[in-house]
């Protein structure tokens, strides 16, 4: 992935977001990620479970929570298995998407809090690179998008925006168990603002390297470390 085709009709990078590509991302998938089998307190492999040192979570109280991970389902792939399905995801979530955009897979998998969502959700860090996410165009001070399933299976998804750190890490709050996707966009860097009542645009302007500049400090009730926008940027 480390070029991408130009969108002349329609969406270009289909073959990106095909659920074998997506697999290939997940846990147990041959590109790695620190994806590595669960252990149960017997040493024995637990089928199906995922580990994967380069995440942690922690609650409100910034106590460490444990976490396993598990491939999306088939459900879940076909429900994002076009680029021009996950642009409109991102339009329902209040996002104004130029027709330059590029919508990037870097990641996915199930997660589960394996003690339960901690109360107010669990905030995961994602250490973006020792994934090896770095080599995929990801810096500090970039903007990715964690996409969660609303309920396992229904192709109803949250989208949350979270600023790469300087050791170009993420964190995000997430609010549930279940299917998440990290994302990067490429677009011409221009950042768009709408008024959600009547659909004007309000601003736009230049971005300086970060998307979803005014999202980012809106106000979310279900992530703190990435914000489910009122209005859409890029």
């Amino acid at each position: 992935m480390t070029a991408f085709a130009a969108k002349n009709d329609g969406w270009s990078n289909d073959d990106l977001w095909s659920p074998e590509e997506l697999k290939d991302q997940g846990p147990g998938g041959p590109f790695g990620l620190g994806w590595v089998p669960a252990i149960d307190t017997d040493g024995n492999i637990i089928p199906g479970v995922f580990q994967n040192s380069y995440t942690d979570a922690k609650d409100a109280n910034g106590y460490r929570v444990d976490i396993s991970w598990r491939e999306l389902s088939k459900k879940t792939l076909d429900s994002i298995n076009e680029e021009g399905k996950v642009a409109e995801i991102f339009k329902k979530n209040g996002y104004e998407v130029p027709d330059d955009t590029d919508f990037i897979p870097i990641m996915n998998g199930n997660i589960t809090f394996d003690e339960g969502v901690p109360q107010g959700g669990g905030t995961v860090t994602f250490q973006l690179a020792d994934l090896g996410i770095h080599s995929e165009g990801v810096k500090p001070g970039d903007t990715v998008y964690v996409m969660q399933e609303t309920k396992p299976g229904t192709g109803v998804w949250e989208v949350y925006a979270a600023k790469v750190g300087q050791d170009n890490d993420i964190v995000v709050t997430l609010p549930r168990n279940g299917s998440i996707v990290i994302v990067k966009t490429l677009s011409d860097g221009t950042v768009i603002s709408l008024d959600k009542t009547t659909g004007e645009v309000i601003d736009r302007k230049p971005a300086d390297n970060v998307a979803n500049q005014n999202a980012g400090k809106a106000t979310s009730t279900n992530a703190s470390g990435a914000t489910s926008p009122k209005t859409g940027e890029f």
